[in-house]
């Protein structure tokens, strides 16, 4: 994989496992997350609740860790997405036809994202509540 797409999917699978993780949450609409690139080739982001680190894996995904010390773990699925593999169960996406990826959570519920006009990504939440990603100054993404 290119170098350029390489980055780009580390971006996705942070934001994606950040917007699902993190901010599925009543009230998370207008919590903020900032992400930039570490020295591991994966991404650091802020968030209200702490730090989250990344870093790419052997099998072609990556591996974060949570502000609460928690690990997830990622890896491509024959679907063309990532399944993320959590303390609560494993995180399956898939293409969708906007552009985005559809994420159904270990409970069931369905996440689904699409790009925005800001180069980002607006993620639409289970309670229909959209968080909005764009690119910062640092290489990363900031979300709202």
């Amino acid at each position: 994989m290119e170098p350029d797409a390489a980055n780009m999917r580390q971006r996705l699978i942070s934001l994606a496992l950040l917007a699902i993780l993190g901010l599925v949450v009543p009230g998370a609409a207008a919590a903020q997350v900032s992400c930039h690139p570490n020295i591991f080739g994966g991404q650091d982001c802020t968030t209200p609740e702490g730090r989250t680190s990344s870093r790419p894996n052997i099998f072609g995904g990556s591996d974060t860790t949570s502000p609460d010390g928690s690990r997830s773990s990622s890896h491509p699925n024959i679907f063309g997405g990532e399944d993320i593999t959590t303390q609560s169960g494993t995180i399956e996406s898939h293409a969708n036809i906007f552009g985005g990826r559809d994420y159904r959570l270990p409970n069931g519920d369905r996440i689904e994202s699409r790009p925005n006009i800001f180069g980002g990504r607006d993620y639409r939440q289970p309670n229909g509540d959209i968080v909005s990603c764009h690119p910062n100054i640092f290489g990363g993404q900031d979300c709202r």
